[in-house]
């Protein structure tokens, strides 16, 4: 209904619009290079007839657009409703206590993240994850939950690697090896390629911990995989080092030794600042030792042991080194007794024994005296396999470590017994028992110990999916309430819509008032002077009257060039620079064919001006040169100059044309009364045209004539913004 109201309107306005018809200067009269054009009844009734059906075209995308503004609104509503149905049900869920408990969590663990650091709490948990892991597990807990809640990716990682160094601590590989596993996806779903020395870091740890646990539960090509993925990141000497020897040692539980030791070669060379550790260093000659050993080196394998124990005598507080040497020399003794070579083996355990007398390790002595009883008994020297394992047992007394005790009292029986001192056998047997019962005993309490920290894991598992869910349903509500701003939203839009398009109506019915004077001097932008056509005609034929037909050939041949530049951009609104400059260069060419005798011309460029990015309304200026040729070089006794010049000043492209022709006054006073008239008609009808461009562009284009100082001439400014437009330039 407010549609056909506008389009009575319109109409109305529409034809109560003056034609071109009304205002046209008669073509037989004398024209001027300002003069209107003449437009026929039949032409305006087509463009009042263009212009009634563009509004027609309008009000039906109104209509459509409103239609599909109705149809979104109710599309809404009815998602507003659903989602409304669906909260009953939901509320019934959330009946349950531990759904309750756990979207509390996380609104606990929201409001606790504003105040706490997760990264404060993960370093001191990774303080006590040695000596008290129970309480490290408590830290992770909350630097987990903390994490969840605040979107912290990288501390949530963090978070599962420590829990996973934890596992490891109690030797529960798969859950070790699951915990790395959660860290190394969270880091590869959020990895920051700009945080080189934290990626690295971190993704060291986790493929370091993948590799290592799958190494302990057997999977030796998944942990190969992981070592090499480690070693292709940014290390520095120790921790190529320190990696390559996790490699190594893969290869030699899989009895790989060749490519072990082969890998171990190719460890970088200490250079240039790199500060190497000695600790590295001895673990690689232990390494090296008992692959040595496998591949029956058994000279290269003494030598490098006896290097690792001078390296330990002067370090004896290297508790790595220690740890890496003992267990190389299991790995060596276990080659020795396997190959029969018990002189090398009680060898080889009685240089451990003195390093350990020496350093107080009284565990190490205990097990190596043990075993160099079980050689002698192997050798047939059972007197002195016993003097070794009763010395093992004294020893063994004044430890508080039963697994010692009761290996080395179940050897002593079994000596006892094969010597037939068999009450002495019964007693060691006695000593073994309560050993064996008192490690029991530890190992429970051990258990009891990883059943809670297991307990506590699970409880974190359970927080994990707790705040997840939590976080979930946050989403869910702020998604509903977005929903609910949308409809009003929408809303809004369709009011705001209806609003845009009747004021837009509105406004096109008072712009209607103004069409034909629109055509009118889009019109005049198309059409060169009819007085140059004419005068360039005669120039023709007066060519041809004279036989000089290559002159006649060659100025008609530019004045259809210069036709054609003018009918191909009377249709755009903006043309390029170098486009202008084309046409009034070709226009002046014609012009001083005619006046070759009468003046001279130059147009000037600036350099620093682009004329491919520059667009200009298109002959505007035509008119102005057109001038200063007809009205002041023309009546000029002596050869005269005409210049054009564009320049460039601050966003305003001036464009500059001076004649040293007879200047205003006297061409005023040459010109008839009907000259006269059509000039100051030519004038206002320019004015209007820059005065509607600058409406229409919200732009300033500006005109000034003066008096050329000194001497008479005459000197013309444009000033033209430098802008480009995609509206309809009149």
């Amino acid at each position: 209904m407010i549609l056909d109201v506008f389009g009575k309107f319109y109409a109305k306005s529409v034809t109560g619009i003056p034609t071109l018809r009304d205002r046209a200067v008669p073509l037989g009269e004398t024209s001027h290079w300002l003069s209107e054009p003449r437009l026929t009844d039949r032409r305006a009734r087509k463009r009042v007839r263009i212009k009634v059906l563009t509004f027609l075209r309008l009000t039906t995308m109104i209509r459509h657009t409103l239609t599909l503004s109705l149809i979104a609104f109710f599309c809404i509503s009815s998602a507003v409703a659903q989602d409304s149905k669906k909260a009953p049900s939901q509320k019934a869920a959330e009946k349950d206590e531990k759904v309750l408990e756990d979207r509390g969590s996380y609104k606990t663990f929201k409001k606790l993240s504003r105040r706490t650091n997760p990264a404060d709490l993960l370093e001191e948990a990774a303080s006590l994850k040695d000596s008290n892991p129970g309480e490290a597990l408590t830290k992770v807990r909350e630097a987990l939950g903390l994490s969840l809640a605040s979107g912290d990716v990288l501390n949530e990682a963090r978070s599962h690697m420590l829990i996973g160094e934890i596992n490891e601590g109690i030797q529960e590989w798969k859950l070790s090896r699951e915990n790395y596993l959660q860290a190394h996806q969270i880091l590869n779903a959020h990895k920051n390629p700009k945080d080189v020395p934290t990626t690295t870091m971190d993704y060291q740890r986790t493929l370091r911990g993948l590799g290592n646990t799958s190494l302990k539960l057997g999977d030796f090509n998944v942990a190969l995989q992981y070592f090499q993925q480690a070693l292709d990141l940014r290390l520095d000497r120790n921790q190529r080092i320190d990696r390559t020897l996790d490699l190594s040692e893969t290869y030699y539980q899989m009895s790989n030794y060749t490519e072990a030791l082969r890998v171990l070669d190719n460890l970088p060379p200490q250079g240039g600042k790199a500060i190497s550790s000695n600790t590295l260093d001895m673990r690689v000659q232990n390494q090296k030792a008992k692959i040595y050993a496998r591949l029956n080196d058994i000279p290269q394998t003494k030598n490098l042991y006896d290097n690792s124990l001078a390296q330990l005598r002067v370090n004896k507080n290297d508790a790595e080194g220690v740890k890496s040497l003992q267990e190389t020399k299991e790995e060596i003794a276990d080659v020795l007794r396997g190959q029969n070579l018990y002189d090398d083996e009680i060898e080889l355990r009685n240089k451990s024994i003195e390093f350990n007398l020496e350093s107080r390790n009284l565990d190490e002595v205990t097990n190596d005296k043990v075993e160099i009883s079980k050689t002698l008994v192997a050798k047939g020297e059972d007197a002195a396999a016993l003097r070794e394992i009763e010395e093992a047992a004294r020893i063994a007394d004044t430890l508080a470590n039963p697994k010692a005790q009761a290996k080395a009292y179940l050897t002593l029986a079994d000596i006892y017994e094969k010597n037939g001192r068999t009450t002495q056998a019964l007693g060691a047997y006695r000593k073994y028992s309560d050993a064996v019962t008192r490690s029991q005993r530890i190992q429970e309490e051990r258990q009891i110990t990883n059943s809670s920290l297991l307990g506590q894991q699970r409880d974190i598992e359970e927080l994990s999916k707790n705040v997840s869910v939590g976080k979930r349903e946050e989403t869910i509500e702020q998604a509903t309430v977005s929903r609910q701003k949308l409809v009003i939203y929408g809303l809004l839009v369709i009011l705001l819509i209806t609003t845009i398009t009747s004021y837009y109506i509105y406004k096109n019915a008072q712009a209607s008032k103004v069409a034909n004077q629109l055509l009118a001097l889009k019109s005049l932008r198309s059409q060169m002077n009819p007085h140059f056509i004419f005068n360039a005609l005669n120039s023709v034929n007066h060519f041809i009257a004279e036989q000089d037909e290559r002159t006649a050939n060659k100025f008609l041949s530019e004045f259809s060039q210069l036709m054609r530049l003018v009918l191909e951009n009377s249709q755009e609104d903006f043309i390029p620079l170098f486009k202008e400059q084309e046409i009034l260069a070709l226009y002046l060419k014609l012009e001083h064919y005619r006046f070759r005798d009468k003046f001279d011309y130059r147009i000037d460029i600036d350099e620093s001006i682009n004329a491919e990015a520059i667009e200009v309304p298109p002959m505007l200026i035509q008119p102005y040169i057109e001038n200063a040729v007809w009205h002041g070089l023309r009546y000029k006794e002596e050869r005269g100059m005409l210049t054009l010049r564009f320049y460039q000043q601050d966003t305003t492209l001036m464009v500059e044309i001076s004649d040293n022709g007879i200047g205003r006054k006297r061409s005023a006073a040459l010109k008839t009364s009907n000259q006269k008239k059509h000039n100051s008609t030519g004038l206002k009808n320019i004015q209007e045209r820059l005065d509607i461009i600058n409406k229409v562009y919200k732009a300033d284009y500006r005109v000034t004539i003066e008096d050329l100082q000194p001497g008479p001439g005459t000197l013309v400014h444009l000033a033209l913004p430098l802008h480009k437009t995609d509206r309809i330039l009149p």
